[in-house]
């Protein structure tokens, strides 16, 4: 660590731009003006961005111009024939043009694939699957606020080191073998996507992963006009802790894909992954944006101009949910409950009113007495069991969940096979039981519910 000594000669604080100097009890960089601390390892980074942050400005290019957003500052670049009406990422229709001022030339850039029509239809058909949006969401007016836009991505290769401890599991009839592992497996990826832009959430741009690079092209302004391109805000230092994370995480899956494809069930108790040896691009990625303002709240979805992935929040009317919810607590509690309560009443009736009726069937109607108290109970826990699923699912949808990112296999680097060292060791086996019929019945009431 004794490169990081001078390191306040090279490295500012991200915060406040003040000096960072290396701690050797703590093994961090320390802003002494603002008091933050950062991981050296993050800083590793620059070396391969160096060239990022020492581009010089560009002289104005006529063929392409800037449009700046008055009311949330997003700036989208385009073509001299291209104009727009409304800010795709906040529908503010306070737009500037000015020429192009800044550098702006990717490496690469995927066109797109899917057109304007067709991205009006896959979205509506997505759109219609919550039963419970607002009447407008779905109008011609709305989806023609769809937007082409070209999102700046890097693209990251990197070389990942993964170490993990635990346990393993292998099921064989009524048996349960129990191993202990140790898994170091080293590994590449290759072009894991990461937008660069501070104004598109990188939830969605997830979301709408993976993108096909077989299709992806060399830079050309020929393949701007038509749509806007948005230019990177978001330099690679703060994006380091998030391209680490996001590698690191994808190291436990790894070893798990790469090693363990024997076991029916793996746990690891300790262990991580650390990334080096880091390449990058960058690349411009097709997608769809629409902006909904619905009470006062922004919501964004996007499209995969390539593969037609959709994706986003989608808002639901509030009224439309809560006569849903009334239906469901009608229809499945209080009407069934009513129901067994009129017969109950209905029974107690007969008995108090026709003492005759019971001298001919008083057993009948001594086993219905005995029966109804448990009748009530079995019916009761059933009405609150299925208004319990119903109610959910009718939130589930409404809440509309958004895709995780794809897969670590998705980005494996194939050209270079992984390095793996692997121990097993067994540590017992365990006969399994078979579940009683009631310990079924209560796990699926559990599931159920």
């Amino acid at each position: 660590m004794d490169n990081w000594n001078n390191s306040a000669d090279t490295y500012k604080c991200p915060g406040c731009s003040g000096n960072l100097f290396y701690k050797a009890d703590s093994n961090v960089l320390h802003c002494d003006f603002c008091g933050s601390d950062y991981d050296p390892k993050i800083f590793d980074m620059l070396k391969v961005f160096e060239k990022i942050s020492n581009q010089p400005d560009a002289a104005e290019d006529d063929q392409k111009h800037e449009i700046v957003c008055s009311s949330c500052g997003a700036t989208v670049i385009t073509d001299e024939n291209t104009s727009a009406s409304i800010c795709c990422f906040c529908g503010s229709p306070a737009l500037a043009a000015r020429r192009l001022t800044k550098e702006f030339r990717p490496d690469y850039i995927l066109p797109f694939q899917v057109k304007k029509e067709e991205a009006k239809g896959l979205f509506l058909k997505w759109a219609k699957t919550n039963k419970y949006i607002p009447n407008d969401f779905a109008s011609e007016e709305n989806i023609n606020k769809l937007t082409g836009l070209y999102v700046p991505f890097w693209l990251i290769d990197c070389q990942c080191d993964a170490e993990f401890y635990g346990t393993g599991t292998i099921v064989e009839n009524n048996n349960k073998a129990i191993f202990s592992l140790e898994r170091q497996v080293r590994f590449n990826l290759a072009r894991v996507p990461f937008d660069g832009s501070r104004k598109i959430s990188d939830r969605l741009m997830r979301a709408i992963e993976p993108f096909d690079y077989s299709d992806m092209k060399e830079y050309k302004d020929s393949y701007l006009p038509g749509y806007f391109a948005e230019r990177y805000d978001q330099t690679p230092l703060e994006l380091s802790t998030t391209v680490t994370e996001r590698m690191r995480n994808y190291g436990e899956d790894a070893v798990k894909t790469i090693t363990c494809k024997k076991y029916d069930t793996v746990r690891f108790t300790s262990g991580g992954s650390e990334v080096s040896d880091l390449k990058y691009s960058y690349a411009l990625m097709p997608v769809w944006f629409m902006n909904y303002k619905y009470n006062d709240v922004n919501y964004g979805f996007a499209i995969n101009g390539q593969t037609g992935e959709v994706c986003g929040d989608l808002p639901y009317d509030n009224i439309k949910r809560k006569i849903a919810l009334f239906k469901t607590t009608l229809m499945n509690l209080v009407l069934p409950l009513a129901i067994l309560g009129v017969l109950s009443v209905l029974v107690f009736y007969v008995s108090l009113n026709f003492p005759g009726f019971l001298r001919f069937n008083r057993d009948i109607f001594s086993i219905v007495m005995t029966m109804l108290p448990y009748t009530w109970i079995v019916i009761g826990l059933a009405c609150i069991a299925s208004f319990i699923r119903k109610w959910r699912r009718i939130s589930a949808i409404s809440q509309n969940p958004i895709d995780p990112p794809p897969p670590v296999e998705q980005y494996f680097d194939t050209t270079k096979r992984p390095e793996v060292k692997e121990e097993d060791k067994f540590i017992s086996i365990m006969e399994r039981h078979e579940d009683s019929a009631e310990d079924k019945l209560v796990k699926k009431l559990f599931k159920d519910n």
